[in-house]
């Protein structure tokens, strides 16, 4: 990482958090005195006092990222800074940095692991999520997030914009996401009155929960059609005359504006062609005493951990058999296999996010962890989707949960297609939460 900033403050908060992502930090008070732009891999910009000049993004590699900190009332007017593409983040930073929203941020911009909102919360947070397949199922979600929130003492009129960005986020995943096969969305033009009337349409994810200090609420559909220029292109207009003259049967534009407007925190995830999350965030005192209006706001890609692992595999295929010793040696290879770990870990991860979001198309809950209806049961998603799929013996469909009878010592799970090696796993109880999802992509053989 680079930091530029001639802040003592800020630098120091910034070494503060450096070791917790796992990257080196160079410091410097502007721009020129980076020595090596092009081995950036994250640059953290202070934009308070001016913006970048156009060499920096220029000479910083299509592969980083860069996050901005601006002050507080200034988001707004910086939407431009996301024109580029490397941009993933802008923050607002008053006296201190939320430490571990930019712990969450930086990580992501790095590794490319970017869907969950479990991510924004401390480790022990428990997060509910449900299956939304319709207007009046998002009602009752609606319903439920607001009793969550009233038990959690979020105050009325926080809980009131809580509902508008739930019924705004859940909107626009159910009827502005899915598109037909030339892109088009299937239910442009409709009113809201003729969307409720669709009995089921293609079902979404809503996750929410509560640290104590946010309240959080996510929705994820499995289409990836909101393109990081059409959000950036409704999220400029914030403010406008064109804004406040939109109708609110036009689309989803004005929808994420009033998003913007009461959020804390405002978070997307795209993975094109396959996935979009759109994470809202409230810091709950902030909201408490009226300071609504999203103070940071957060665009990340998914994909770039694929193109890593590519990099870190070609650089074992080209490392000679009979490398000449070093000193250090041993300590640099564990070094450099711990990198090709993880890199390949997180390329799993990717392929897992996109298993989901083709389960959420099928309308498969893809999810591990515990709910309250005391049966245990196990979906398996399976790639190529036509795979034969056993367990214990008996066919199952990809993508459609088997509840585990009580008493079962074991389930052998067997996955096979032809022209693709088999797979199989043996499972225990404690192996299987109470709603399991185990993804398999096959390997060809040919």
């Amino acid at each position: 990482m680079v930091v530029v900033t001639a802040d003592k403050d800020v630098k120091r908060a910034i070494k503060r958090l450096t070791a917790a992502t796992g990257a080196s930090a160079d410091f410097v008070k502007n721009e020129r005195e980076i020595k090596n732009p092009q081995a950036i891999d994250l640059a953290i910009f202070d934009a308070r006092e001016r913006d970048p000049s156009a060499e920096f993004l220029g000479s910083i590699p299509p592969s980083g990222r860069v996050l901005y900190i601006l002050r507080g009332e200034d988001l707004r007017k910086k939407m431009h800074l996301f024109e580029a593409t490397q941009t993933t983040s802008l923050f607002c930073y008053n006296d201190q940095f939320d430490d571990d929203e930019f712990i969450s941020s930086a990580t992501k911009a790095l590794r490319g692991d970017v869907f969950g909102l479990q991510k924004y919360f401390p480790w022990g947070v428990t997060s509910f999520t449900m299956l939304v397949k319709s207007y009046e199922d998002k009602t009752k979600a609606i319903d439920i997030i607001m009793s969550y929130a009233q038990m959690a003492g979020v105050r009325g009129p926080v809980r009131d914009r809580m509902q508008l960005v739930a019924d705004e986020l859940m909107m626009n995943a159910l009827y502005h996401a899915p598109t037909d096969a030339n892109g088009n969305e299937r239910y442009a033009g409709k009113t809201r009155k003729e969307l409720a009337q669709l009995e089921q349409v293609d079902p979404i994810e809503v996750q929410y929960g509560c640290s104590g200090t946010y309240f959080g609420i996510s929705v994820r559909d499995g289409f990836g059609s909101l393109s990081r220029k059409k959000s950036l292109d409704y999220l400029k207009r914030v403010g406008t005359e064109e804004a406040k003259i939109e109708q609110k049967t036009e689309g989803a534009g004005l929808g994420l504006i009033s998003v913007l407007q009461s959020v804390s925190k405002l978070i997307f995830n795209l993975d094109p062609g396959y996935s979009t999350e759109a994470i809202g965030l409230f810091d709950m005192q902030l909201q408490a005493r009226g300071m609504a209006g999203a103070r940071s706001l957060h665009i990340f890609t998914a994909g770039r951990a694929e193109n890593e692992v590519v990099a870190a595999q070609a650089a074992v295929a080209q490392t000679p058999p009979k490398a000449t010793p070093t000193s250090g040696g041993p300590w640099l290879l564990a070094a450099f296999l711990g990198a090709v770990v993880a890199a390949l870990g997180t390329a799993y991860y990717m392929k897992t996010s996109r298993a989901k979001a083709e389960a959420l198309k099928a309308g498969v809950l893809a999810k591990e962890e515990e709910s309250t209806t005391g049966e245990k049961s196990i979906t398996v998603v399976a790639t190529p989707n036509d795979a034969q799929i056993e367990l214990n013996g008996a066919r199952v469909k990809s993508g459609a949960p088997s509840i585990m009878p009580s008493g079962l010592a074991s389930v052998t799970v067997v996955v096979r297609k032809d022209g693709f090696a088999p797979w199989t796993k043996t499972l225990i109880p404690a192996d299987i939460a109470e709603r399991s999802t185990l993804y398999v992509d096959l390997v060809p053989t040919q």
